[in-house]
């Protein structure tokens, strides 16, 4: 009950897709430390750096997921540990896999020490023991119970704590999805956000098992392959190259694999691609970026190689031509 004898409600728990945004901005900087260890970082415990002179700052962004959290974290250098005595106490099972999208001089002591670079992905495994240090940073990464990745990996978890993973075909896309999702995530949508943060955990449960097996199996994971398929031909499909075959090799599984995936939801993988540059060309036609492109630049930086072919699908897509698209958005 508050001072004024009024009930103080709990805040309701967040939603599915609903964005947490944590920053040290207003906070006095003799508190910054304090309130980040006790209100922001759960898992691991901030301490302040020897030999600067520059005040704590930090910045985190949470996308909730069903039983996981897509985490942006930034912050100014810091020490952050994780002793053996927290991991006995709050018995937290949490798994990670980060991303350094941004560093200065970081070396994790979490199953053996090793410099962290720009661009690694790793796990972090909150059952055991850490120590990070950075400078200037910022990471993006998934966060799950361990439930999840024993499904995957059974109980050998712990050995891979700090385990880098090669920066190719899953991986790779997983580091774009990751990275796009944050970018875009003030403007999307709360059901988006949602489907972000399942396409992801897909992913990084494909993405385990073909690390832990040596090969990736499609078959088994095929929601985690279809989803970074559909990353990945977002991603590339202005390329008029853009093959169901080159999908494939870049995601290490067989082209009859990959369809098996798309078969699955009943959907085609070219059905996929030529859809994909159909969006690509509705947001470029519609939006300020696009304004000064020609219709011809636009089809091209789609991937169409023939302006008829472009607008034919278009206006069986659309219902309208490309001009009359960016017409319409300009009049609207």
């Amino acid at each position: 009950m508050s001072s004024s004898g009024r009930l103080r409600l709990d805040p309701a728990p967040p939603t599915e897709g609903q964005l947490l945004v944590h920053s040290t901005d207003g906070v006095p900087v003799a508190q910054r430390l304090a309130y980040w260890r006790e209100g922001v970082m759960r898992r691991m415990v901030p301490l302040g750096v020897e030999g600067t002179a520059n005040p704590f700052r930090g910045r985190m962004r949470r996308i909730v997921g069903d039983g996981l959290e897509l985490i942006e974290f930034a912050s100014e250098d810091v020490v952050a540990v994780r002793s053996p005595e927290r991991c006995r106490i709050d018995g937290c099972d949490d798994i990670t896999i980060d991303l350094m999208r941004r560093s200065r001089n970081t070396w994790m002591d979490h199953g053996g020490a090793h410099r962290v670079n720009l661009g690694d992905l790793y796990l972090v495994d909150y059952a055991k023991p850490s120590e990070v240090r950075r400078g200037a940073h910022c990471t993006v990464g998934l966060t799950m119970s361990r439930r999840l990745a024993r499904d995957v990996l059974g109980d050998d978890i712990a050995p891979r704590a700090g385990m880098k993973f090669q920066a190719s075909g899953l991986a790779r896309v997983l580091c774009r999805h990751l990275q796009a999702t944050f970018d875009e995530a003030g403007k999307m949508a709360v059901a988006e956000r949602a489907a972000a943060a399942k396409a992801a955990k897909d992913m990084v449960l494909a993405l385990l098992q073909a690390t832990h097996e040596g090969m990736a199996d499609p078959e088994r994971f095929a929601r985690g392959f279809h989803q970074a398929a559909l990353a990945l031909i977002d991603h590339e499909c202005g390329d008029p190259n853009l093959a169901p075959e080159r999908i494939a090799i870049a995601l290490g599984c067989s082209r009859a694999s990959l369809y098996r995936a798309f078969a699955k939801r009943d959907e085609s993988v070219s059905a996929a691609i030529w859809q994909a540059r159909l969006d690509r060309a509705w947001r470029m036609l519609r939006s300020p970026e696009g304004i000064g492109l020609l219709i011809s630049e636009v089809a091209a930086l789609s991937g169409f190689r023939e302006m008829p072919t472009f607008t034919r699908m278009f206006k069986r897509r659309y219902g309208m031509t490309p001009r009359d698209a960016r017409e319409n958005s300009r009049s609207g």
